[in-house]
Protein backbone atom coordinates (compact mmCIF):
# COMPACT_ATOMS: atom_id res chain seq x y z
CA UNK A 1 0.00 0.00 0.00
CA UNK A 2 2.91 2.47 0.50
CA UNK A 3 4.44 1.81 -2.42
CA UNK A 4 1.02 2.86 -4.27
CA UNK A 5 0.94 6.05 -1.65
CA UNK A 6 4.54 6.53 -3.14
CA UNK A 7 3.29 6.82 -6.65
CA UNK A 8 0.36 8.63 -6.15
CA UNK A 9 1.93 11.29 -4.52
CA UNK A 10 4.75 11.22 -7.45
CA UNK A 11 2.16 12.12 -9.78
CA UNK A 12 0.27 14.88 -8.00
CA UNK A 13 3.88 16.31 -7.87
CA UNK A 14 4.57 15.86 -12.20
CA UNK A 15 1.10 17.40 -12.92
CA UNK A 16 1.84 20.42 -10.67
CA UNK A 17 5.40 20.52 -12.51
CA UNK A 18 4.03 20.41 -15.84
CA UNK A 19 1.48 23.17 -14.58
CA UNK A 20 4.16 25.05 -12.69
CA UNK A 21 6.67 25.12 -15.91
CA UNK A 22 3.98 25.00 -19.07
CA UNK A 23 2.43 27.75 -20.33
CA UNK A 24 -1.13 27.36 -19.69
CA UNK A 25 -4.29 29.55 -17.65
CA UNK A 26 -4.67 27.20 -15.00
CA UNK A 27 -1.70 28.02 -12.43
CA UNK A 28 -4.03 27.72 -9.60
CA UNK A 29 -5.25 24.41 -9.90
CA UNK A 30 -1.52 23.69 -8.42
CA UNK A 31 -2.83 25.18 -5.26
CA UNK A 32 -6.51 22.88 -6.25
CA UNK A 33 -4.80 19.74 -6.44
CA UNK A 34 -2.92 20.41 -3.01
CA UNK A 35 -5.64 20.77 -0.68
CA UNK A 36 -7.45 17.91 -2.68
CA UNK A 37 -5.42 15.79 -1.87
CA UNK A 38 -4.75 16.51 2.04
CA UNK A 39 -8.35 14.25 2.55
CA UNK A 40 -7.36 11.58 0.85
CA UNK A 41 -4.35 11.98 2.70
CA UNK A 42 -6.14 12.38 5.87
CA UNK A 43 -9.02 9.22 5.26
CA UNK A 44 -5.70 6.74 4.34
CA UNK A 45 -4.35 7.87 8.19
CA UNK A 46 -8.01 7.68 9.62
CA UNK A 47 -8.10 3.84 8.38
CA UNK A 48 -4.77 2.56 9.94
CA UNK A 49 -5.78 4.78 13.19
CA UNK A 50 -6.35 1.62 15.84
CA UNK A 51 -7.19 2.65 19.47
CA UNK A 52 -7.72 6.16 20.39
CA UNK A 53 -10.70 7.56 19.87
CA UNK A 54 -9.50 11.22 19.45
CA UNK A 55 -7.09 10.69 16.56
CA UNK A 56 -10.18 9.17 15.29
CA UNK A 57 -12.33 12.36 15.87
CA UNK A 58 -9.29 14.63 14.88
CA UNK A 59 -8.40 12.92 11.81
CA UNK A 60 -12.50 12.82 10.49
CA UNK A 61 -13.08 16.40 11.53
CA UNK A 62 -10.29 17.36 9.44
CA UNK A 63 -10.99 15.32 6.80
CA UNK A 64 -14.78 16.83 6.33
CA UNK A 65 -12.77 20.13 6.44
CA UNK A 66 -11.06 19.75 3.56
CA UNK A 67 -13.01 17.60 1.75
CA UNK A 68 -15.16 19.99 -0.19
CA UNK A 69 -11.49 21.36 -1.85
CA UNK A 70 -12.27 17.52 -3.66
CA UNK A 71 -15.68 18.32 -5.42
CA UNK A 72 -15.30 22.11 -5.27
CA UNK A 73 -12.65 21.40 -8.50
CA UNK A 74 -15.89 20.42 -10.40
CA UNK A 75 -16.71 23.96 -11.00
CA UNK A 76 -12.97 24.44 -12.08
CA UNK A 77 -14.84 23.86 -16.02
CA UNK A 78 -16.01 27.13 -16.02
CA UNK A 79 -12.52 28.44 -16.72
CA UNK A 80 -12.78 26.90 -19.79
CA UNK A 81 -14.06 30.31 -21.47
CA UNK A 82 -10.60 31.29 -20.65
CA UNK A 83 -9.16 29.32 -23.95
CA UNK A 84 -11.80 30.40 -25.97
CA UNK A 85 -14.92 28.10 -27.41
CA UNK A 86 -14.39 25.07 -29.32
CA UNK A 87 -11.35 22.59 -29.70
CA UNK A 88 -9.42 23.89 -32.88
CA UNK A 89 -6.09 24.82 -31.51
CA UNK A 90 -2.85 22.57 -30.18
CA UNK A 91 -2.86 25.28 -27.34
CA UNK A 92 -6.09 24.64 -26.89
CA UNK A 93 -6.05 20.89 -26.60
CA UNK A 94 -3.11 21.07 -24.13
CA UNK A 95 -5.10 24.02 -21.60
CA UNK A 96 -8.23 21.29 -21.91
CA UNK A 97 -5.79 18.69 -21.18
CA UNK A 98 -4.37 20.18 -18.12
CA UNK A 99 -7.67 21.30 -16.42
CA UNK A 100 -9.61 18.20 -17.17
CA UNK A 101 -6.51 16.18 -15.31
CA UNK A 102 -6.63 18.46 -12.95
CA UNK A 103 -9.95 18.04 -12.11
CA UNK A 104 -10.31 14.94 -12.39
CA UNK A 105 -7.59 14.12 -10.00
CA UNK A 106 -9.00 15.86 -7.33
CA UNK A 107 -13.02 14.05 -7.93
CA UNK A 108 -11.16 10.96 -7.62
CA UNK A 109 -9.05 11.76 -4.27
CA UNK A 110 -12.96 13.11 -3.05
CA UNK A 111 -14.66 9.88 -4.03
CA UNK A 112 -11.70 7.39 -2.87
CA UNK A 113 -11.47 9.24 0.31
CA UNK A 114 -15.29 9.10 1.29
CA UNK A 115 -15.72 5.15 0.50
CA UNK A 116 -12.46 5.22 2.66
CA UNK A 117 -14.02 6.93 5.82
CA UNK A 118 -17.43 5.49 4.96
CA UNK A 119 -16.27 1.90 5.26
CA UNK A 120 -13.95 2.67 8.56
CA UNK A 121 -17.80 3.62 10.33
CA UNK A 122 -19.54 1.73 8.66
CA UNK A 123 -18.21 -1.49 6.82
CA UNK A 124 -19.76 -3.00 3.54
CA UNK A 125 -22.98 -4.32 5.24
CA UNK A 126 -25.05 -0.97 6.50
CA UNK A 127 -25.99 0.44 2.65
CA UNK A 128 -28.74 2.51 4.46
CA UNK A 129 -26.08 4.33 6.98
CA UNK A 130 -23.58 4.52 4.16
CA UNK A 131 -26.46 6.12 2.01
CA UNK A 132 -26.87 8.70 4.61
CA UNK A 133 -23.47 9.09 5.11
CA UNK A 134 -22.84 10.50 1.68
CA UNK A 135 -26.00 12.08 1.11
CA UNK A 136 -25.57 13.92 4.58
CA UNK A 137 -21.81 14.60 2.96
CA UNK A 138 -22.64 15.61 -0.51
CA UNK A 139 -25.37 18.77 0.94
CA UNK A 140 -22.16 20.49 3.61
CA UNK A 141 -19.69 20.18 0.87
CA UNK A 142 -21.98 21.48 -1.51
CA UNK A 143 -22.54 24.69 0.55
CA UNK A 144 -18.95 24.67 1.40
CA UNK A 145 -18.33 24.97 -2.45
CA UNK A 146 -20.05 27.74 -2.63
CA UNK A 147 -18.54 29.24 -0.06
CA UNK A 148 -15.32 28.71 -1.96
CA UNK A 149 -16.70 29.84 -5.24
CA UNK A 150 -18.79 33.22 -4.77
CA UNK A 151 -17.44 33.97 -1.11
CA UNK A 152 -13.70 33.38 -1.85
CA UNK A 153 -13.00 31.40 1.47
CA UNK A 154 -10.98 28.71 2.11
CA UNK A 155 -10.18 25.81 4.45
CA UNK A 156 -7.18 27.41 6.09
CA UNK A 157 -9.79 30.47 6.80
CA UNK A 158 -11.26 28.33 9.62
CA UNK A 159 -7.74 28.27 11.47
CA UNK A 160 -6.64 32.14 10.50
CA UNK A 161 -10.39 33.69 10.91
CA UNK A 162 -12.84 31.70 12.75
CA UNK A 163 -14.88 34.34 13.85
CA UNK A 164 -14.67 35.83 10.59
CA UNK A 165 -15.66 32.60 8.66
CA UNK A 166 -18.89 31.88 10.69
CA UNK A 167 -20.41 35.68 10.35
CA UNK A 168 -19.32 34.76 6.76
CA UNK A 169 -21.44 31.71 6.42
CA UNK A 170 -24.14 32.84 8.53
CA UNK A 171 -24.66 35.60 6.13
CA UNK A 172 -24.45 32.88 2.88
CA UNK A 173 -28.13 31.41 3.46
CA UNK A 174 -29.86 33.05 0.97
CA UNK A 175 -31.70 31.48 -1.97
CA UNK A 176 -29.25 31.47 -4.48
CA UNK A 177 -26.81 29.28 -2.05
CA UNK A 178 -29.79 27.05 -1.55
CA UNK A 179 -30.54 26.11 -4.82
CA UNK A 180 -26.74 25.79 -5.66
CA UNK A 181 -26.33 23.62 -2.62
CA UNK A 182 -29.62 21.39 -4.06
CA UNK A 183 -27.73 21.08 -7.48
CA UNK A 184 -24.29 19.90 -6.59
CA UNK A 185 -25.33 18.15 -3.78
CA UNK A 186 -27.36 15.85 -6.01
CA UNK A 187 -24.49 15.54 -8.55
CA UNK A 188 -21.77 15.07 -5.30
CA UNK A 189 -24.30 11.88 -3.94
CA UNK A 190 -24.63 10.45 -7.52
CA UNK A 191 -21.08 10.52 -8.17
CA UNK A 192 -20.24 9.31 -4.45
CA UNK A 193 -23.07 6.26 -5.12
CA UNK A 194 -21.88 4.92 -8.43
CA UNK A 195 -18.21 5.51 -7.41
CA UNK A 196 -19.45 3.28 -4.26
CA UNK A 197 -21.05 0.45 -5.95
CA UNK A 198 -18.58 0.43 -8.67
CA UNK A 199 -15.59 -0.37 -5.67
CA UNK A 200 -18.37 -2.95 -4.11
CA UNK A 201 -18.57 -4.73 -7.96
CA UNK A 202 -14.39 -5.23 -8.16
Amino acid sequence: MRRHLVEIHLLVVAFILVVWYFPTNFNFLIWNVFLALIPFDLALWLRETNGKAIWKIILTLGWLVFFPNTMYMVTDFSHLSSIGTGLMTEVQFFNYAILASGVLMGMLFGMSSAHTVARVYFGDQHSILTLLFYAGLSLLSAFGIYLGRFVRLNSWDLVTDFHGVLMQVSQSITSHSLVFVGSFGALQLAILLMYHVLRKLQ
